[in-house]
């Protein structure tokens, strides 16, 4: 039993050190595999502004580690910064115009951050105990469930300011013009990089 547990919490140790390069892995495989167009851009871009709106909405609600927040997007979904993460990457898949991509980001996402979110909800039930456990079991994790509550709270630029998300917004816009670099350029980024990896 002992010995379960413990290759479990090296397996967990793993994954929870896996997230940066699950990022790069990522980033790579949506680089690699991008034939962006004008109307697969735009349509990408729409979801990532959507999904950074969710984070930026989410960030403006979270007070980390000093209570449950349960107003904002937080009254549909336990994982709103996850979820507004998963819905940026699926936009510069579609951006990208390739499956290929949109199915290793898929798999990457949630082999590394659902453990992450799992070791997350562990920490705060032991932080807020009952709190957080009725918490779980009446928000789902990923997939949003209305409630009345999402008016709720007050939202702070000040908290969004100290998630440092506008680094995030900002890194954002700064992909997206390399998409559309892509789109004007054709794809040979994308055969410098087959190259080398190839070679």
């Amino acid at each position: 039993m002992n010995s379960e547990q413990t290759f479990s919490q090296k397996m967990h140790t793993l994954l929870l050190r896996a997230r940066i390069p699950a990022s790069i892995l990522m980033g790579l495989a949506i680089i690699v595999f991008a034939k962006p167009t004008p109307s697969s851009w735009l349509l990408g871009l729409a979801i990532i502004v959507i999904g950074e709106a969710l984070r930026i909405w989410a960030s403006g609600h979270i007070h980390k580690s000093a209570k449950v927040t349960c107003t904002g997007p937080y009254a549909m979904v336990r994982h709103p910064l996850y979820l507004g993460h998963f819905l940026i990457a699926t936009g510069f898949c579609i951006t990208g115009d390739s499956l290929a991509a949109f199915i290793i980001v898929t798999i990457s996402f949630f082999i590394i951050y659902m453990p992450t979110w799992k070791n997350e909800e562990k920490n705060l039930t032991e932080l807020f105990g009952e709190t957080y456990s009725d918490f779980m079991a009446n928000t789902p994790a990923l997939l949003p469930r209305w409630n009345r509550s999402v008016f709720s709270g007050s939202f702070s630029w000040k908290l969004v300011s100290q998630h440092r998300e506008w680094k995030h917004a900002a890194g954002l816009m700064a992909g997206m013009v390399g998409m559309a670099g892509l789109a004007y350029w054709g794809n040979s980024i994308a055969s410098f990089l087959i190259s080398m990896v190839t070679k």
